[in-house]
């Protein structure tokens, strides 16, 4: 059960243009809960909007890396909500179901590149906010640009904070996401 209400009806024109503008662009899921219940502070809520924006649309970093990324810290937080949606996007960038359950085990699973795995751990690492990031930083520098590490670092840093407003305020899941949790998804 969820810890806050979600706006469902909202009193301001400003948050019913944005429910519009959400519904427009969320293919076919409607006003998202979680911007129903970011709906309490508007000014939040657009501007949370506007950035994840920049983070679909906006940035050089490869988006199949950034959603090994997102997935993998949505499963290392065990966040229903969050990892749900990323299949649906995950699957938009080319990846597996398969791929999606080997980030368990991502270092022994095959399929995936060596800077995918290095990926991988630095998620985990930033995550868990572990002294060993720095360190990964630099290894991913082997690999990407400047920029595209700054970009793997704030979608990390974004997206463990959506998690941080999932779970502690118990948003649910819209009905059309829910079938998105595969099964092996801890319950």
């Amino acid at each position: 059960m969820a810890v806050v209400s979600q706006v469902e009806s909202p009193d301001s024109p400003q948050i019913r243009e944005f429910y519009e503008l959400v519904d427009r662009t969320s293919r076919g899921l409607g006003v998202l809960n979680v911007f129903k219940v970011m709906a309490h502070t508007p000014d939040l809520m657009r501007v949370w909007w506007e950035m994840m924006t920049a983070l679909f649309t906006r940035l050089s970093l490869d988006p199949r890396l950034r959603e090994l990324a997102v997935l993998r810290l949505f499963h290392v937080l065990r966040c229903d909500y969050g990892f749900a949606h990323h299949v649906r996007i995950g699957r938009q960038v080319g990846l597996t179901a398969a791929e999606m359950e080997a980030l368990a085990e991502y270092e022994s699973a095959s399929g995936f590149s060596e800077l995918e795995r290095l990926v991988l751990r630095y998620t985990d690492s930033v995550t868990a906010m572990r002294a060993d990031s720095a360190e990964l930083a630099r290894e991913l520098l082997n690999h990407l640009a400047e920029r595209d590490l700054v970009e793997l670092t704030f979608c990390i840093a974004n997206w463990n904070a959506m998690a941080r407003l999932l779970t502690p305020l118990a948003v649910e899941m819209e009905p059309a996401v829910v079938s998105e949790l595969p099964p092996w998804w801890p319950k």
